[in-house]
Formats: C-alpha cells, structure tokens, sequence
C-alpha cells in the first residue's frame, strides 16, 4: 500500500544546510518535512558517542560571530558555542599565536623569511585585497611563488588552505583565495558545540518541529517526482511503508550528484549533467581521534606546518571537558592529500597522518589511544566540491533546489558555506512565495 502525505517544503537530508533552511522556512510558516535515512540528524555535523567520548563525523570546530551565529539567533535556536581563541600555527617545533592585527606578517618571520621577502608577500596580498583580484585560474602557490621562494612561508599557507578549505596551494585558485579572505575573514574566530557537534543540528532542529514542521529520519528516498519540469514532491520508505510525498518545493542536502541521480527522469539538461560531472571535485580528508589521559599540548588546536599531510590537531576537551570521560581528553587530528588529482588511498592516508603525528610529538603513539580512524571521500567526502569548482543551487528542474557544501557561494568554506546555502534558498523560496501571494 502506497501511503500519501503533504508539505508546503520538502528537506532532502538533516545536514546543516538542510537543516538552515528548514528551520528559516518553518519560523516563515511553511510546513516543513525533513527526510534523513540515517539514525541520527545532522550529516557531517553530528556526534557519535564511542566509549564516552563525544566523537565527530566531521565538524569539530564552529564558526562564531560569523553567518551560522546569525542564522541561529535570527531563529531563536541556542547557539551553544564555547570560544577556542585565537588561531596558532606549530612552525618550526614552537607553537606560534596569530595576532588580531599584523598576523600574516609575523608568522612568516616565525617560519625564518627575512624582512624583504615579508614586506614583498604582504605588499601583494595588500594589493590583492583592495585594489585587484589576482586572474582567476591562476593556483595560489604559483601566484605566491612570484613574490617568495621560501618553503616556511609556503607551508603557512599550505597549512591554512589545506585545514580549511580542504585544497592544497598548487590547486586552489588565487582568486578564491581571496574572495575567502574577503567573506569570511579567513575564520578567526570559532568554538566547539558544548553538547558535541550534533547539539546544533538538534537545536535546528527543534526549531522545525516547535513551528510544526517533522523530522523523519530512518526515511530514505528513492526518487524525486517531476511533473512539467516542475517538481511535485518525492517517494520515500520510512518504518517498511511506502509513502507518496507531494510538495511544490523540493530542497535537497545530498549532494548535487545524488541530487541528479534522484531527479534523473526529470532533468533532461544534458550539459548540466556534463558540467557535474566535469566542474565538482570532491574533498578527500582523513580524520583520526584519539583518547587521551593528558592534553598533548598547551592550547586546544594548531594549525601544523612542514608535515606531509597533517594539517591540524584540535583538543576540543580542554575548552568542552563533556566531550569525554572525567579527566580524559580527545584529540582530533585532521590530514588533506597533498595531491587532490590523484587516486585517494585511504589506509595510506590513515598511516600518512599517523606517522606525521609521530613525527611532530615525539612519543605520542605511547601517549593517545586510537579511537576512530576514518576517511571523507565517496559518498561520504570532506566537501562536495572544492571551494570555487561549486555547482548552482538551482537544478533544471523547478522548485528543486540542492544546498550543502557543492553549492557554497564563491569565497565561503566548511560550515559556514552551508549554513549560507540554506540561508539563501529560504530566503529565495520566501521571497517567491510573497510574490505569488500578494504578501509584502
């Protein structure tokens, strides 16, 4: 038996992107439906307790003072978010604090440039940012290589890109390197989730459901519906039914490829189809956490230069002691490859950051006990897409929209590029809907 239900909005997948704009839809009163297959909510921004510790499935740390603060307050959702502090760079073996103003500057005197080479990176930088944007297609570490030969300064950069914008400086663009720097200020400022990452999806969450919306998990869509080159809803399984979902909007979390496959007899655009195939490339990460009896260093994160493929380590205990045991700590340690083109290895890359991690702490195999050893590719990635190769948030079908991190606006990384996803969609749904309505 074919069973049948209706909403005004119908959210694909319980990621923050989904969830953003479900929760900015329902505040609206539209009646929302979010449909997620797994167990939990919250995608790659939720938690998962392994023997008392609070462990990630990807986000660790949130962007503060920034669009995702703004989004929760803007829906009256608890935004439970503790202050990491400034950024620190481990260069040369010496931790190193960035500083609120003058950072750039000195942590390249940190990694051994002298004063000349300094001033020449700084004068470029400054001229990029307010004056002209460095040629789109240009990778940033060609750009950078016309102002500096030294390796210190390029593993800073190699350091921030990789740990953030999950791309090495030989494949980033120049261009979206800036517009980064421009939108959201390189992300100086983030915390850690008090009740672990997924507290903020639940937080969301509740915002749906207090303003009568639903969220089903455990339910799995097998097909998007399309009428006219027009959306009309979705078929799904939930608790061994089948059910008949119709809505006029459609709004999709799983990626703009699994999208496509969902809505393949409704989108007919074969060049869209072509460009997805051509223009994403998926970020491969590694992530490896750790029980610890004692922190492994004196601040909470670093940003780690000079390694083959760490990148950052975070200790997110010392600022939120509820993500672990009593007197335990967990360590994260994050890893990118340092060449995205070729083939992922996942158990090289798992070795990789365990010897890097040996490598940089002497004695921290007898230290740290492995809890979880993962990799983000596949169906599961870091990102959908890199920063600056992201798909459109509209489909070819109508009303079918895609929002997480294959659809972030140019310059925006991570959770803040998918908060500003769902942000955006709402807000065009809300704005269309007044249209048609006569509303103001």
């Amino acid at each position: 038996m074919n069973h049948r239900a209706h909403c005004d909005v119908l959210v694909l997948g319980s990621g923050m992107g989904g969830l953003a704009a479900a929760a900015l839809l329902a505040t609206d009163g539209f009646r929302v439906i979010v449909a997620e297959k797994m167990p939990r909510i919250g995608g790659r921004c939720s938690t998962m307790d392994y023997d008392g510790f609070k462990c990630i499935t990807g986000v660790v740390g949130v962007e503060t003072r920034g669009v995702v603060q703004e989004l929760f307050e803007r829906v009256g959702a608890d935004f439970d978010v503790r202050e990491a502090g400034p950024p620190r760079y481990l260069i040369n073996g010496r931790i190193c604090q960035v500083p609120s103003s003058g950072g750039m500057k000195q942590l390249m005197m940190a990694a051994g440039a002298d004063a000349m080479e300094v001033e020449a990176v700084m004068n470029a930088i400054t001229g990029a940012l307010h004056w002209r944007t460095p040629t789109a297609g240009v990778p940033l570490g060609d750009w950078l290589r016309q102002y500096t030969s030294n390796p210190g300064i390029m593993e800073i950069f190699q350091a921030l890109v990789s740990a953030v914008l999950f791309v090495n400086v030989n494949e980033l663009s120049v261009h979206t390197y800036f517009e980064f720097l421009r939108k959201l200020k390189g992300i100086q400022r983030f915390g850690y989730a008090l009740g672990g990452s997924i507290s903020l999806a639940r937080s969301l969450a509740r915002v749906v459901v207090d303003h009568g919306g639903e969220i089903w998990t455990r339910c799995r869509v097998n097909a998007i519906k399309s009428e006219n080159n027009i959306v009309r809803g979705a078929n799904v399984s939930r608790r061994g039914k089948s059910i008949s979902i119709t809505a006029p909007v459609v709004i999709s979390n799983a990626g703009p490829r699994e999208t496509a496959r969902l809505a393949e007899t409704g989108i007919k655009d074969h060049y869209y189809l072509r460009e997805l195939e051509q223009r994403m490339s998926p970020a491969m990460i590694t992530a490896l956490q750790f029980a610890m009896d004692e922190p492994l260093f004196e601040s909470n994160h670093l940003l780690v230069t000079g390694a083959q493929s760490l990148n950052a380590v975070y200790q997110p205990t010392m600022v939120c002691p509820e993500w672990a045991p009593e007197g335990r700590h967990l360590l994260v340690a994050g890893s990118a490859p340092r060449n995205v083109q070729e083939p992922f290895d996942g158990k090289y890359e798992i070795e990789q950051c365990l010897a890097d991690l040996s490598a940089v702490f002497p004695g921290f195999e007898s230290r740290a006990k492995l809890l979880l050893a993962g990799t983000f590719q596949g169906g599961w990635p870091g990102m959908h897409s890199l920063p600056g190769r992201d798909m459109d948030m509209k489909t070819p079908v109508i009303n079918l929209y895609n929002v997480g991190d294959g659809v972030k606006p140019l310059g925006y990384t991570g959770l803040p590029g998918v908060v500003a996803t769902g942000i955006h969609v709402a807000e065009e749904v809300m704005g269309r809907n007044r249209i048609l309505t006569g509303a103001p």
